[in-house]
C-alpha cells in the first residue's frame, strides 16, 4: 500500500459507515484479491464493526502543501462524488 485514508461516512441505517480510501503502491492494481487481503489484515487487529464496510481504490489522496495526508480533504472529495 502506498497510502490508506480511513472516514466515516453517512449511511442510512447505521448513522456511519466505515470506508477504506486505498492509494496502491505502482504496480498494484486493486480489486477483489486486494480487498480480500485488506479485510484478512483487518480481522485479528480490528473489532468487526470497526472493519471497512467499503474500500475503493484511488490514483492519489489528497494531500497538504507539507505533504501529508487531508483527512478533512479526503473525506470532502469522497462526499462530493
Amino acid at each position: 500500500m502506498s497510502d490508506v485514508a480511513v472516514i466515516g461516512v453517512p449511511d442510512p441505517e447505521w448513522g456511519q459507515k466505515v470506508v477504506a480510501l486505498v492509494q496502491p503502491v505502482a504496480g498494484v492494481t486493486g480489486g477483489e484479491e486486494l480487498t480480500a487481503e485488506l479485510l484478512l489484515h483487518c480481522a485479528p487487529r480490528l473489532a468487526r464493526l470497526k472493519h471497512p464496510r467499503l474500500i475503493e481504490y484511488r490514483e492519489s489522496l489528497p494531500r497538504t502543501p507539507t505533504g501529508k495526508l487531508s483527512r478533512r480533504n479526503v473525506r470532502e472529495a469522497y462526499l462530493s462524488s
